[in-house]
This record gives structure tokens, sequence and C-alpha cells, in this order.
């Protein structure tokens, strides 16, 4: 009978130290883990000779023990148009470490046989569970019907002569040799165990704790589902009396950790979370595990679903771990890459993302806490429990996985990739799939001299075309947007690194950018790269169709996800282009899709401007000046411009000699639209996307809107801006509020005298506030910067690190790596770094706030920016209402009526959201961040 299952991890083992086996975890349809045992794949790479190739074969065979096979097949080279394959050699080794050891020694053959030309190897670097996945169109969470037989892993993979096999300990609930598999199409997620856990530490004197000396005096679990009822669960290492169900007291911290790894091997989970545990606590368990080790204590850390130890890894300043068959998720970055906040510590992102308080235990009192028996210490074992369920409930209340799941089944990546950040790796999976399906072989990985001199030519890449723009307060404003613009400029230009021309030659026209280069035309060869992107784009297009038809919940997150997951890929392909560590970079291709961007930016604004010039409605009707004919007394007439444009984007401002209506504004924009959109070669496309009843528009990339966009409740209105102070993390709260007040006012009241006002009293308030009394003003000051490596390698001072270092000072604790730092600027003489100092800090001991550096560097600059458009000048906001002699100031009014709500927006909350293009990397993708 098969086996059903959805793939969470993958890898392989050697049997007998012979051959390789392909190993594949995941999750049954049953609800029961898996490991599906796939025999019989073979390690390969290729070889580009010169000379005879026969002749290369045998001495490949003859010099290379590792070598089981070689075979003369027919390949594409990776990049280039070309009319015929070219002769290489497959070759096969015995294991996948062989790829690696041999590849550099066969290019020295060349000289052995004293050939001509130059030799090369392509895929070498491929690893081999992912060449695995690739060559069999699988891929992470992805499922499969695997046929076969139940196996003892034990006894299948017994140790061979280097005794060295870690499969005597599997933790998985069935095992199987596959004969043979095949790929399910299933949409679902099956029912993964969510592990969460969290530990603490006994610091020295308050500080840093260090794994050779600090002990782990307590570890917390956070389940879903439950393990034997608990949802949570608190270890502690020393005898407790009178504690709740949920706490498992031990003799010591030896007995404590080895209970932890029973629990964590017996409850199976797919999921491993923590917050911020890939950097401190899986590191700090290993460590602390050899420190008792190696003192004589007899502990088993396994975590491993194949019975392997808990490890890590150190790549810089980055941390990586691995369990075996099971994925290592931390909330942490995940939570960075999702929201835009100004501090990332537990306290303040579960405060703010899950309206709970993490419970807090200062560092200089844990000892305190721990040694005592009754209230502190039952509030420590609570503090230790609300932590992971705080990591557990971040990671499911918020999905903040079902993006990454999604873009590992449309990329074949494993899921475990994706998390940690591998968008590369899931652009070269996808490309090395198809150049496979194509018969082209693909280039390795460049080493850091390739890369560096990519860097320094990086700077010959033009990036897209910004208009000047129109500058001051508009009303009707369209925003036209083109559809996944550098996507389909590759679609409908067939550009390509298969395309591209470089030594063969297509017969009749090509394709020439305006940046130069030449393509060869679909019809010739259609490209590789525009034919993924045309698959990616037909799958989003069946998604979005299909959520329109979703039966239930969860369902439509499924599928709203996995669209997109799929928009996510469609951006990354040109910007693999133009990357310096990519395996394919081409900025002959990258300079391309920019140029055709430019080009049609512009070509859109002299249609519009020239072209069409004017739009008449009528009833229902948008209709140009050629098609009304005689006008009437009822006809509107539209004067159109492009007030501004942006890579993709075009601004156009709308003018008739009444107010337009959002629906009539809407009948100019659909027509647009429509008229420009026929102008493209397909599938490019323009889109009407929005209405800006105000538009503030102040330099490029620098603008607010009052936007409407149509929903099917009506039209849906925020305030959107891009370029402000409004979200960015270098500016106060205050700064950010403030701002986002006057926009309201300016934009939606059309109110500058009010606007003025507002920011003359925030500044009066700054002005007087009293740190002891003010408590809320002095959070609404915090600053805050990321702590991005060690103090002591910090070439200049800076404000964050002075307050690191006055913390260190006071309490003895070290702020880790990647924390952000929360600082105020107090007031005294002296340099303006070693004036900041710690919030809590200054409200305890009522310190007096630099409240000109507030006023004159956070609060007023942003704002002038925007109220200059007015005529207001930056001395007239300065503001103090205890103070005589207050200036006097009257506003100029805006050239605009004050602009009456659409009806069906009176009783709408308006939104303030940074308008920001699309992002990759993990970057923040937020609709919205302040309700008004």
């Amino acid at each position: 009978m098969p086996m059903d299952f959805q793939i969470l991890d993958a890898d392989y083992e050697v049997v007998n130290d012979s051959s390789p086996v392909i190993r594949l975890f995941g999750r049954g349809a049953d609800g029961k883990s898996v490991c599906c045992f796939v025999p019989d794949f073979e390690p390969y790479f290729y070889l580009k000779a010169s000379g005879d190739l026969h002749a290369v074969a045998r001495l490949v065979k003859d010099t290379f023990g590792q070598v089981t096979k070689v075979e003369i097949v027919e390949k594409f080279e990776p990049v280039g148009y070309q009319k015929i394959k070219k002769e290489m050699l497959r070759i096969t080794t015995r294991l996948p470490r062989d790829v690696p050891e041999i590849r550099d020694d066969i290019l020295k053959l060349r000289e052995v046989m004293k050939a001509e030309g130059k030799w090369e190897v392509y895929e070498t670097d491929i690893l081999f569970r992912n060449r695995f996945l690739i060559d069999k169109s699988l891929g992470g969470m992805v499922w499969v019907s695997a046929e076969g037989k139940p196996v003892d892993p034990a006894r299948y993979f017994r140790a061979g002569s280097s005794g060295n096999s870690r499969c005597e300990n599997f933790a998985c609930d069935s095992s199987i040799i596959a004969s043979g598999f095949q790929k399910i199409e299933n949409l679902t997620i099956a029912s993964l165990k969510y592990l969460s856990f969290d530990i603490e530490c006994l610091p020295l004197d308050g500080g840093m704790p260090s794994p050779d000396v600090s002990p782990i005096i307590m570890i917390s679990f956070a389940f879903e589902p439950e393990y034997r009822g608990h949802k949570t669960l608190v270890l502690v290492a020393k005898p407790a009396e009178g504690m709740d169900a949920d706490v498992i007291s031990c003799r010591d911290e030896t007995e404590m950790l080895n209970r932890f790894f029973e629990i964590f091997c017996e409850y199976d989970p797919d999921i491993i979370v923590g917050y911020n545990h890939q950097d401190f606590d899986i590191p700090y368990i290993t460590d602390r595990v050899k420190a008792l080790v190696a003192k004589g204590e007899a502990i088993n850390p396994v975590v491993g679903r194949d019975g392997s130890k808990i490890g890590y890894r150190k790549f810089g300043l980055i941390t990586r771990t691995e369990f075996k068959g099971r994925v290592v998720v931390d909330a942490l970055p995940l939570v960075r890459r999702a929201f835009s906040l100004k501090q990332y510590t537990l306290r303040v992102v579960s405060k703010e993302l899950l309206s709970r308080e993490k419970l807090d235990v200062p560092p200089l009192e844990m000892e305190e806490y721990w040694v005592d028996t009754g209230d502190k210490f039952r509030k420590f074992v609570d503090y230790s429990r609300r932590d992971s369920e705080l990591a557990l409930e971040l990671i499911l209340n918020l999905r903040l996985l079902d993006k990454y799941i999604a873009l590992a089944r449309v990329s074949g990546s494993l899921l475990q990739e994706v998390v940690d950040g591998g968008q590369t790796s899931m652009v070269e999976t996808l490309l090395l799939r198809e150049f496979g399906l194509r018969d082209r072989v693909l280039l390795p990985k460049p080493n850091d001299g390739v890369s560096a001199e990519r860097y320094e030519m990086s700077s010959d890449l033009k990036g897209g075309e910004v208009l000047e723009p129109k500058k001051g307060l508009l009303e009707n404003v369209l925003i036209l947007d083109y559809k996944s613009l550098y996507p389909t400029i590759m679609m409908a230009h067939n550009l390509c690194y298969t395309t591209v021309v470089t030594e063969d030659r297509p017969e009749g026209e090509t394709i020439k950018p305006p940046s130069g280069g030449e393509f060869v035309l679909p019809e010739v060869s259609k490209g590789i790269v525009p034919s993924i992107l045309e698959d990616l784009l037909n799958q989003r297009t069946e998604t979005k169709k299909r959520m329109k038809r979703a039966s239930d919940q969860n369902e439509y997150r499924v599928l709203d996800a996995t669209q997109l997951a799929l928009k996510i890929l469609l951006n990354s392909f040109y910007g693999y282009s133009g990357y310096a560590r990519a395996r394919l970079y081409s900025l002959t291709l990258a300079n391309a899709v920019t140029s055709f961007g430019r080009h049609n930016i512009l070509n859109t604004r002299e249609i519009i401007n020239n072209t069409i010039g004017k739009i008449v409605l009528r009833g229902d009707a948008a209709l140009l000046l050629k098609e009304a004919g005689e006008l009437s007394s009822s006809d509107i007439i539209v004067e159109l411009s492009v007030a501004y444009g942006d890579t993709d984007s075009v601004f156009v401002h709308c003018k008739s000699g009444g107010d337009l209506s959002l629906e009539e504004i809407s009948l100019v924009g659909n027509r647009l639209s429509a008229i420009v959109s026929a102008s493209l070669p397909d599938p490019m496309e323009l889109e009407f996307e929005s209405i800006a009843k105000h538009a503030l528009l102040i330099a490029k990339k620098r603008y607010a809107l009052w936007l409407f966009e149509p929903s099917n409740s009506g039209w849906e209105g925020q305030i959107k801006v891009k370029g402000m102070e409004t979200v960015r993390r270098d500016w106060c709260e205050l700064t950010s509020v403030t701002l986002n007040r006057v926009l309201e006012l300016v934009l939606i009241e059309g109110d500058v005298d009010r606007a003025v006002e507002h920011v003359r009293e925030v500044v009066s308030n700054v002005r007087n506030l009293d740190p002891a009394k003010d408590s809320e003003m002095i959070e609404s000051l915090i600053l805050t910067r990321t702590l991005t490596r060690k103090t002591d390698s910090y070439k200049n001072k800076q404000p964050h690190l002075t307050v690191v270092e006055k913390t260190k000072e006071r309490t003895g604790s070290v702020s880790s790596i990647g924390t952000r730092i929360p600082f105020v600027i107090t007031a005294g003489k002296g340099l303006f770094v070693d004036r900041a100092e710690d919030p809590e800090y200054v409200r305890e001991h009522n310190i007096p706030i630099d409240v000109d550096y507030y006023i004159k560097k956070q609060i007023l600059p942003p704002v002038e920016r925007i109220l200059e458009v007015f005529g207001v000048k930056i001395s007239s906001l300065d503001f103090d209402s205890k103070q005589k002699g207050l200036f006097d100031f009257e506003a100029k009014k805006p050239e605009v009526n004050k602009p009456e709500k659409p009806p069906s927006e009176r009783e709408n909350k308006v939104k303030v959201q940074e308008q920001d293009p699309f992002q990759e990397n993990g970057r923040a993708e937020q609709s919205s961040l302040f309700d008004f």
C-alpha cells in the first residue's frame, strides 16, 4: 500500500561506506512521521573538454578511483543562443563527497592531454539532496506517494567500517525503502507538530551567562498540539514542591537536560520554534552539554529524527542549526522581515503584535528568584513558560510560516532553506530544473574574486526611470501601474541568458534593447527564463481564480499564500540577473530589462500628454476627443497630464471645470490603461490601480497621497506616503505621529492652518516636558539602532554604543549582536553621542531631555518639507506656550477647497501607510501602520 506524506526535509546517508541513499523526512497523511529511503541515485557533474573525448573519458576513469562511469552526452552551454549542442562528459562518482574532491584535479588533466582550448566543469557544487529533488521534480512541502516496503533503519544503515552511522536511534513512526514514488497535487498542509522552547541560565553577577560556567536552570516548552495533555511544560533543575502539574522538578541540571531531550524526541516535532534561539538557546545548550560531558556527566543530546545530536555552525555573524528531519524556525528574523517596529525585543513584539505582555525577571535578581521557594520562584517559572508560549503564538497566530511554506512548494526548495532566507537558491532551483529539461548545463557559483569583479561592474547597471514631479498639492490624480513590470518585459522581449546573442547568430531580425545587446526572437528560441516566468504568472492567475471559489478559510489562506509566493518569485528573476554571487550573472540582460522599462514609462507619458491629451466623459463612457464628435453642455472634459512617474507607476493629473467623483475618475483610468496596454507587447499591461483625491508631490520618490482603491464594498481610503519619516526607524515615534497628523490635516481636511497649530502645540509640549511625569512623551522620543557587531569593532562612537557601555557598567549586562538598542538624547554639554541614555534610567532619575535636539533635528525638518509647499517657514513652527513674545504666523492657504469626503468614505477610518515597492529577502510587507 502506498504511503502519502509531505516532504519536510531531505538529506542522504551512506550505506556500508559504499553507496548513498536519499532520505526524505515528512509527516504522513495519517499524522505519523515518515522517513522514506531512496537508493540507487548517483552523484554526477559535467566536464567540457577539448580534444578526443573518448580519450579524456578513459583518462578520467583511470585516474580517479572515485569515478564509476563516464558518458559522452550532448548539452548546450549555460549562456548564449546556440544552434547545436556540444559534446561533454557526464561524470558519475561513488559518493557525493567525491565530486568536490576531484572537480579541480580533473581540470589539470588538460595539461596531461596537452589539449588546447578551455576546459570547464559544470554543476559541481549542487548539494546531493537538492540534485535529487531537482531531477525528480520534487521539493519542500510537496506531497508524494511512495511505493515500497517497511524497513528497520538500524539494520539497513548498519555502521560500516567507519562506524559512524547515525541511524540507530531513528525517531520516525514509519520508515520505508521506496521502489517508486510520484508527486501528488495536494494543497493541504499535513498535521504538523510545533514545539517551542526557551532556556533560562543563571548569570554571573547579573551579567551575560557563559556556557562553560553558567548552568541552565530552567527549560520551558510550548506544544501544538498538546503533549500528553499539556500545552506547556517547565523543567527545573532543582527539587521543587507544590508546583503546578506542568512543572517537572529534576535533581540537577544533567537530569533536566536529559529529560529535555527525551521529551523532545518523544513528542517528535516537525517545526522547532523559539525567539532568537538560533543565536542563543541552541548554541548555549550545545556548548553547555559539551562542558558537562567534559566533566564526566552522561547526557544524550539527540534531536534529529535520525538520532543525530544537537549542534550549530557559525558563518560570520550568522548561526545555522540543523535538526535532521525537522525545520528550525526562529520567530525573531521572521518578525523582522514581516513588520517594521522600533524594537524587536520579545517584550515589544508580543505587546505590539499579540497584545500580550511578556513577564520579566531582572537579570540582577535572577539568582534571588531562583533560590527562593515561594512566590518569586513561581514567578520565575511563569516567566520562563510565557517566553515559550509567546514564541509559538507569534508563529501560529500571525501565520508567519504560510508564505515560506508556499515559497518552498512553488520553488522546489526545502522549507529550511527558504526560512533561512534562500531567495537565490529558490531562483536557482527553478533554473536548474528547467535547464536540465532543455539539455543545458549550469555554471558553478562564482568565487570571491569573480564576485568582487562583478560588484565593480554593477555600477554600470542603470535603474528605472524616475520622472520629475509636478511639485505641490494636486487634486484628482490617477495611479496607473505596470503589472509585474520587469517579469513581463522579460517575457515580452524574450530576454534570457539562453537567448542573448554571443557567438551563434540567428537568421533574420533580433531584439535590440535600448541599452544595447541582442536577443533572438521567441520563434527562433524561446528563452528559459521567460518560460519559467510565464508558468509562474499563469499559476498565479489560476490561483487567484481559485481563491474566489475557495470553500473555507483554510483553503483561502493557503491559496493566498501561494499567490504571494508566486509574486515573490516572479519579481526575483530580474534582481538575480544582476546579483554578483549568482551562478548566472548578466549585466547585458539586467540592463536590457531596465532600459525597456525606461522606454515604456517615457512612451506612456508621451501617449497620455500628447496623443490623448483630453478625455470626454459622457454618461458611463470615457471618449477620446475624436470619438466624441460634437460636444454638449453635459459632457465633462478632463485634461490629462503626467504629474510623476517612477519605474513602474505613472501619476496622471485630471483637471476639469468642476469637481470629479471617484467613479468619473475611474472611467478615465480604465480608458487610459486600455489605450496604453494596447500599445504594449503581450503580456505587458498598464493597470488602473487607485485614485488620489489629493496628492502632495515634494520631490522624486517623496510624496504623500490621500488614496482610494476600489473594493467590493465601495472605495477604501487611506493615506500613503513614500520617502517620508512616518515609518523610518531612525526617527522617533513622535516624528511619525506628528507627520501623520499633519498629512491628515493637509490632505484630507485641506486645513494648513490647523496643521501649523498642531505642530506648534507638539513643539511646546516637548519644550515643557517633565521626564518624571511625562512617561508617554519620553516613550515617544525613544530612538533605536541595531547593534550589528561587537562594540570594540566599531570605528566611531555612536549613541547606541554609549548606552550599551553605560548599561554594562551599571548592571554587567551585555546586549547581544542584532539587538535594537533604545536611547534618548539628554540635555547637557559635550558630544551628541555621549549624551545618549537608556530611557528607563532617564525616567527613574528625572534626567532632562535635550529638547532642542528633538525639535530642531527630529520633529521640524520632516514637517517643514511638507509645509514649505504652502509657504510655511521652520522658524514659525518653533513655539513655547510658557514664553512671552510668541511668533504670530498666518499660513498660506492651499489653492484647493477643503475637500468633502466621498459619501462611501465618510464613516471609514483612514489608514496612513508607507508606500513601498514589493520587497523580498525578508523585508516588511506591511499594509498599514496607523489608524486614525
